[in-house]
């Protein structure tokens, strides 16, 4: 909100201190106390910080504004003629990196349809029609979901820049009003009865990086995303140990080793061409870990998977497996990494229930194993009907 002399006026002070933005970095802090103050948030080495200007009333709105005008200046902070989209982009990534999940998929996604046809362009001069523009194509080709995820983290740039100081406001605020919401779709996953018969078309079609990294998701029920992230530094002898900013909760995750397990870290650890790699699931070349998209791609590429099986629905055929063999709710939903209860019974309810996960993934693995013994035994009887 843009503030002005009344509004100022009626803020009146809350249990917690709060802050209203005015614009070019401007705010207004209304601390407990009632006392109101002044700061310019600006960008400095990759993060925000609040420079403090004064109190209001003895500093009025309009003195503010020029003392924050002065200063920025003096930073070489008064960029809106300078300031592209690439340089919000940039500070975007520097904000985000290492701190979601998603953030390489996110990055080449807005590379690819984003940044590449505007970036250079000046963050002031974008309109919504010009995004929507870009937009349109994409959802044409029906792919809806990229559409809302491109639109998300677009907004998010602007909204970064905006409290950042170099927009007064996000011209896209409203902008996925524009588009349809996308249809929610469950991701094709098979029924656990199914496993042998998909184990055995695996062990027939997937080169030995895909086998891996099939079993290793299989058997640690991780989201994409999450398992591509494992570092070699994580594993113990106990457990692989996910800091919080890695998993999608938020919260650290332990996953009991078994033996099944170890021979798939193994075995990941023989195979991997980039040694040198901190990552279990290496890209060959640069360092960093393989596309968290890796293993739905090669699923969708090969016919036999093609609208039956994507990477995420391995998780479904775990929770389903857990379900049918009475595995106690709050275990299996720690299996995955979900988050069980409100806030406050989660505050009281600290356990990752490590111990009995072991028993249950020592039962699962277990299971995995007996699958991929039916899918050898299918294997040969379909060959020898072939001879």
């Amino acid at each position: 909100m843009t503030l002005s002399s009344k509004k100022i006026a009626a803020l009146k002070p809350r249990d917690q201190r709060y802050q209203i933005t005015d614009q070019s970095g401007l705010a207004l802090r209304i601390q407990k106390s009632g006392i109101k103050s002044w700061v310019l948030r600006v960008p400095q080495n990759g993060r925000i910080v609040d420079i403090t200007l004064g109190h209001w009333p003895e500093i009025s709105l309009m003195h503010a504004r020029a003392i924050a005008r002065q200063k920025r200046k003096e930073l070489e902070l008064e960029p809106s003629s300078s300031f592209t989209v690439r340089d919000a982009f940039k500070f975007w990534c520097s904000k985000k990196r290492g701190r979601i999940s998603s953030y390489r998929d996110e990055k080449i996604r807005l590379e690819k349809y984003v940044i590449s046809k505007i970036g250079s362009r000046q963050l002031d001069s974008i309109t919504p029609p010009i995004i929507i523009k870009l937009m349109e194509p994409i959802e044409a080709a029906g792919h809806q979901s990229t559409v809302k995820r491109l639109l998300m983290r677009t907004r998010e740039i602007f909204d970064m820049s905006v409290n950042a100081g170099y927009l007064q406001s996000n011209p896209l605020a409203k902008i996925t009003k524009v588009f349809p919401v996308p249809e929610v779709r469950h991701m094709p996953a098979i029924d656990w009865r199914e496993l042998p018969i998909v184990i055995s078309q695996i062990e027939t079609l997937a080169p030995p990086k895909y086998r891996v990294l099939f079993y290793f998701s299989l058997a640690t029920l991780l989201r994409p995303g999450e398992v591509v992230s494992i570092r070699l530094d994580w594993i113990n002898e106990e457990a692989i140990t996910i800091p919080a900013e890695s998993m999608k909760m938020k919260r650290v995750h332990r996953i009991p080793l078994t033996p099944f397990l170890i021979s798939l870290i193994n075995e990941a650890k023989r195979i991997r061409k980039n040694k040198r790699s901190p990552f279990l699931f290496p890209a060959p070349l640069a360092n960093k870990p393989i596309s968290s998209q890796a293993m739905a791609k090669w699923l969708h590429d090969q016919p036999v998977f093609r609208d039956r099986l994507v990477a995420h629905g391995l998780r479904s055929i775990g929770r389903s497996w857990f379900a049918d063999n009475d595995v106690p709710f709050e275990i299996a939903e720690a299996c995955l990494a979900h988050v069980v209860g409100s806030q406050v019974v989660r505050a009281y309810q600290r356990t990752d229930f490590f111990a009995p996960r072991q028993k249950i993934m020592l039962s699962w693995h277990a299971f995995i194993q007996q699958c991929a013994q039916c899918a050898q035994l299918l294997t040969q009887h379909t060959d020898s009907h072939e001879d």
